[in-house]
């Protein structure tokens, strides 16, 4: 009698049924252990009988077991190689921050301009810390992630370096024709000349007066 065929063996139902001459043999399925008649599942992963990467997780399911790599590694779980977050953009990296791929892992830098951790960044006010390389006579102005430098009035330069206009060597000065013009730092100034009288933008001549004694 084949008792596999007929089913009136007693093997467990994660076991394989095998004839023989006059009985039958029972063997568990692979992913389970046991005598045949009573099979339990193997714990592949804590046995070691699995081919999970060195780099992955085993996580033992009924009858069998499945790998996967671990957290900033990629692959099947057989074969884990290192996740370039950087490049799959699977970092939480402030858009002002520069990414740097590691083994397993990133880190986040905020870039020229900006402070923070990396993951947040806020502008660096360089006005305002004093941090920037305007020269003393020109204006700073804060920008975002930067900062721009421009020369004050009276001034002639590229903000970084300012030097005097000198006003009054140039003719771009507002003194009256019958006055003189000084140059100052950063500015100029007019006086009218012996004989007239003004604020020295407008000048005219002194009236004499002339008193006849009879």
């Amino acid at each position: 009698v084949d008792e596999c065929s007929t089913g009136s063996h007693d093997c467990d139902v994660n076991a394989n049924c095998a004839n023989t001459i006059g009985s039958f043999d029972c063997r568990c399925v692979g992913g389970y252990q046991g005598d045949g008649k009573t099979c339990t599942d193997t714990d592949e992963c804590s046995t070691g009988g699995h081919n999970c990467h060195s780099l992955a997780t085993c996580n033992n399911t009924v009858g069998s077991f499945s790998c996967s790599c671990n957290v900033g590694y990629t692959g099947d779980g057989v074969n884990c190689v290192d996740e370039d977050e950087c490049i799959t953009n699977n970092n939480d990296c402030d858009v002002h921050a520069d990414c740097l791929n590691t083994v397993g892992s990133f880190q986040c830098a905020c870039v020229a301009g900006y402070r923070g951790d990396g993951t947040t960044c806020v502008d660096i006010n360089e006005c305002l810390d004093d941090t920037h390389d305007c020269h003393q006579n020109a204006t700073c102005t804060n920008t975002d992630g930067s900062f721009y430098c421009v020369c004050a009035d009276g001034f002639r330069g590229n903000g970084t370096h300012c030097r005097d206009i000198n006003e009054c060597l140039l003719g771009t000065d507002g003194c009256d024709v019958h006055a003189t013009c000084t140059n100052v730092d950063g500015s100029y100034h007019c006086d009218c000349n012996t004989g007239y009288t003004g604020n020295g933008t407008l000048c005219r001549g002194k009236v004499s007066l002339i008193i006849l004694h009879c």
